[in-house]
């Protein structure tokens, strides 16, 4: 676990990091880049202690994001630790990174984006199987906002007023890039009815500022923190017009899908647990939704309480429910653009024993 100071976790890069390189080689054109990962220093575990249990340490290469939150309960209230494990989180500067060191075998464990470069990795033989669903965008529960500058607040009213306009989204060729597609069918456009250009959140709120972009897709809590500032609204959550759009699952390497399978069930089953421990406090109305506020700041950049209150916070489904539809229909959207070589057969990509055993140990959520 982290190593917590007064100036929040302390980060190392993992030796392996270069490795990573060659694995990157199958994912020519997916536009994935170099990780840089970081690993928290260690601290102390109960079961270290003299005559205790020993536990299982499983790699997790995560983005310390808010979708994540599932494992970071498993992980504080011990039921990675029930299950004779203890998560090591590795952090990525982005979860598209994850993919190389997974297949490698120098993670269990990943939180990754639906991506081209996933899916061009499992054609090229990488190693990796999504093992369960993250999180998706559900309507109240959106953490990705069209934001409209707030000058023109009163002049982009509905979908078609998008004509014309210079749209910012977080990648190109993405699914951001899909979603602002869909965005503009809404209105009876296309993409050649706007101009969209690649800015990441920090670079947004900027280019809002000097007026260089009329609207953009932003996340939380960088939507809010527009808002806030006066530089943008909050116009329409991504559910607003793609509601179910899979975001990000959680995925597996060789090691749990292969060589040690029963390990693999055991991190699902207790993930399941964190999951739904989250869903009873931010969705459900009946669990204790400040400590689950603690638990996000003690483990992810976002230390500000009062924008917990403000900002929409990520869904994620209590029986882990993967909408197949859903992932096929993107990974269509990317083939189509050139993006993905050929259809990836999810029968392969999308590994459900995982899922199953949680289900079956816990039954459907009440």
């Amino acid at each position: 676990m982290w190593r917590q100071t007064t100036s929040g976790p302390q980060w190392r890069r993992p030796a392996w990091a270069g490795l990573v390189l060659a694995a990157v080689i199958l994912l020519g054109g997916s536009g994935l880049q170099t990780a840089h990962a970081t690993r928290p220093e260690p601290r102390a575990r109960p079961g270290a202690a003299r005559g205790a249990p020993q536990l299982q340490p499983v790699r997790v290469g995560i983005v310390a994001i808010a979708s994540e939150v599932g494992l970071f309960l498993a992980q504080e209230r011990g039921y990675f630790a029930e299950q004779g494990l203890a998560a090591d989180f590795v952090r990525f500067e982005g979860g598209a990174q994850v993919a190389a060191p997974l297949s490698l075998g120098e993670l269990e464990v990943g939180s990754g984006p639906v991506s081209a470069a996933l899916f061009n990795g499992i054609n090229r033989g990488l190693e990796v199987r999504i093992a369960a669903p993250q999180s998706r965008y559900e309507p109240g529960y959106s953490q990705l906002w069209l934001s409209v500058r707030q000058d023109l607040a009163d002049t982009i009213r509905d979908y078609p007023d998008l004509r014309g306009r210079t749209i910012a989204v977080l990648t190109l060729a993405s699914t951001s890039e899909l979603l602002v597609e869909r965005a503009l069918q809404r209105g009876g456009l296309t993409l050649r009815d706007a101009s969209l250009v690649q800015l990441g959140p920090g670079d947004q709120l900027t280019a809002f500022a000097n007026r260089a972009i009329d609207a953009g897709l932003l996340i939380e809590p960088q939507a809010t923190i527009a808002a806030d500032r006066g530089l943008a609204i909050r116009w329409r959550e991504a559910a607003d017009w793609s509601p179910g759009i899979q975001v990000s699952n959680i995925l597996y390497g060789p090691t749990f899908t292969q060589r040690d399978v029963s390990a693999g069930q055991r991190f699902l089953l207790a993930y399941l647990k964190g999951v739904r421990d989250y869903y009873d406090a931010a969705i459900a109305g009946r669990g204790d939704r400040e400590a689950v506020i603690a638990t996000l700041m003690r483990y992810t950049p976002l230390r500000d309480r009062a924008l917990y209150d403000r900002m929409r916070w990520a869904y994620l489904d209590p029986n882990l429910t993967l909408d197949e539809d859903d992932l096929r229909t993107t990974m269509q959207w990317f083939v189509a653009r050139g993006l993905v070589e050929r259809p990836v057969d999810l029968a392969t990509a999308v590994d459900r024993r995982f899922v199953e055993y949680a289900l079956t140990a816990l039954g459907l959520y009440q």
